[in-house]
């Protein structure tokens, strides 16, 4: 498993060559400036292995704001699949109470396009089983 890098103190990420997953986790709720430094740290991970699945651990990050959910939207995931060279897929783990019980079994699907495919997760084996599944069907 290997070390995670520390992003000051409110996240740590981290690429898991064996699954072909990029792992980034908050560590405490952030302000507006954090959360994009660490999108932009994520994305400076994610190029020189050119890692198109990516589980992003929110479950201490805190709710994000309107304005920080239409950034990460607009402005973050379409710089992603060009960076990246094809479509990227992004697990978001999210505290039970956000997703209904269905969805916490299969993920609720936030963003389907052709640059990104996004679900939302409660259960972080369920979140690594999806990213498996789509990294096995682009790989056909």
């Amino acid at each position: 498993m290997p070390t995670p890098t520390l992003l000051a103190d409110f996240a740590e990420l981290s690429f898991r060559p064996d699954l072909q997953i990029l792992l980034g986790r908050w560590l405490r709720p952030i302000s507006t400036a954090e959360l994009q430094q660490s999108y932009e740290a994520l994305l400076t991970a994610a190029v020189p292995p050119k890692c198109r699945f990516w589980l992003l651990d929110l479950r201490r990050r805190g709710i994000s704001s309107e304005d920080d959910t239409l950034w990460t939207l607009e402005t973050f995931l379409p710089l992603l699949a060009p960076r990246l060279g094809g479509r990227v897929y992004l697990a978001f783990l999210v505290s039970p109470g956000h997703l209904s019980a269905i969805d916490q079994e299969s993920g609720a699907p936030m963003v389907t396009n052709a640059q990104c495919h996004v679900r939302l997760f409660t259960d972080e084996g369920l979140a690594t089983a999806w990213l498996g599944r789509r990294r096995q069907h682009e790989s056909v």
